[in-house]
């Protein structure tokens, strides 16, 4: 007997082993989302016990983001290659371990350095993941699942927002990598004990067919195989490599306009994570209460993530995507004539993260939903990769903006600019790809 592998995992009942790889996959994403933003929270700290200017880190918090898009970019690929598990073991560990080289650093190049290497891992391992989620979820609950454990890079803010004030305080600022080692530690334990390959993965690439049959029946457990049962994708077959299949077969203008959505969301979360507290702090805040600002905004968004990708499963990624960017542009409008007013502006902001940066969270199933097994990992991949553009660029306007003294309600002016280019492409792909199917 032949058996459908796409149809027995979309069809499937959520079970305990799908929830545990959703919340291995959060809390993974806790850890990167945490790694790539630390710096953020200490951007005023470091400059101060250094005698320079905030605005002088741009080069390190460049750094990471270049490393992110590299990871990511190069991940993507290898993925689809050698598998999801070698993948995500070998990006994890080389993050974690920059992460803890980072406590020692003493000047700039090390910095630099460092930060390179952390970001190269994070990126690296983020979409391996996204993918792995997405490649055992059951259709039903596809998006709020992926988004679940997407959810777990915002959040990450939340726990740095709060708990690295502790570390700082005992540490100085090089607690924040002291708290990133401790929570990175027993997650990657976690992933070299269970973490599983994609059953997918290895049915189209005819890896350990037994081992195979096992997991699909982890995923169903009613499922009955014997030896002589053949597994299968019923996809279409790659006619060109995974990158080049992204713009082929009508993927032109759907992967453009994609990658496009992701820049601009990468701009709405790296724009806050990594000047937020220094914006607000200019603006007169306690530097401890604009860290915990930052949690604060991204609880919001992690929860908001959460309630997008439950509303995705319901109505579909595209429409619920076309509202939520429009709106968060208006509360990011809201927050800056509030700025001066902290019980108000911590009033609004965990509705902003939430409906911002969740907006955000729901491109990653869509872009796993756009493509077939075979360039999933690559497309997902190369989205986070291409958006890291969005977020290169954050330090070098958030560094500009800083030049100019500009105030916080001018900040969020121009941080309206990026939900709106992501809510106009999402419309122009949705638009696409209604008219193709007509």
């Amino acid at each position: 007997m032949r058996v459908d592998v796409n149809k027995i995992i979309d069809n499937a009942k959520l079970n305990s082993f799908q929830i545990n790889l959703a919340l291995l996959g959060f809390l993974f994403t806790v850890v990167e989302g945490f790694e790539m933003i630390c710096l953020g929270l200490i951007t005023k700290d470091v400059a101060d016990d250094w005698g320079i200017a905030p605005q002088a880190l741009e080069y390190a918090h460049l750094a990471v983001l270049i490393g992110i898009l590299l990871g990511s970019l190069i991940a993507g690929v290898i993925t689809d290659k050698i598998g999801r598990r070698k993948s995500i073991l070998l990006m994890f560990t080389l993050a974690t371990i920059g992460m803890g080289l980072s406590f020692f650093i003493t000047n700039m190049t090390q910095m630099v350095v460092l930060r390179f290497m952390t970001g190269f891992g994070a990126g690296g391992a983020l979409p391996i993941a996204i993918a792995l989620v997405a490649e055992y979820a059951p259709l039903k609950y596809r998006n709020m699942i992926v988004v679940f454990a997407y959810a777990g890079a915002p959040f990450a803010s939340y726990v740095g927002g709060y708990l690295g004030n502790y570390f700082i305080n005992a540490f100085g600022w090089q607690g924040i990598f002291v708290l990133g080692v401790i929570l990175a530690s027993p997650i990657l334990l976690w992933m070299y004990l269970w973490v599983p390959e994609s059953v997918k993965y290895m049915v189209l690439n005819d890896v350990d067919t037994p081992k195979a049959k096992s997991l699909l029946i982890k995923v169903e457990p009613s499922l009955e195989l014997s030896e002589e049962d053949e597994l299968f994708i019923n996809e279409p077959i790659l006619t060109k490599g995974p990158f080049a299949s992204l713009f082929s077969q009508g993927r032109v203008l759907v992967t453009s306009f994609l990658w496009l959505a992701f820049i601009a969301g990468q701009f709405i979360i790296y724009i806050m994570s990594l000047w937020l507290p220094t914006i607000l702090q200019s603006a007169g805040w306690e530097a401890g209460l604009s860290r915990n600002a930052v949690g604060h905004y991204y609880l919001g968004a992690s929860i908001g993530g959460i309630i997008i990708g439950y509303l995705a499963d319901k109505y579909s990624a595209s429409k619920v995507l076309i509202y939520a960017f429009p709106l968060a542009s208006v509360l990011y409008y809201i927050l800056g004539q509030v700025v001066h007013d902290q019980e108000l502006w911590f009033l609004i902001a965990p509705f902003a993260g939430a409906i911002a940066v969740g907006a955000t969270l729901g491109l990653a199933p869509l872009a796993a939903s756009l493509y077939p097994t075979a360039i999933r990992g690559t497309g997902v991949g190369s989205a986070l990769g291409v958006g890291r553009i969005g977020s290169i660029i954050t330090p070098m306007v958030g560094a500009a903006l800083l030049a100019t003294n500009i105030t916080a309600t001018n900040f969020y002016l121009i941080a309206m600019i990026a939900p709106i280019v992501s809510s106009v492409s999402i419309f122009i792909l949705v638009y696409y790809k209604n008219k193709k199917a007509i």
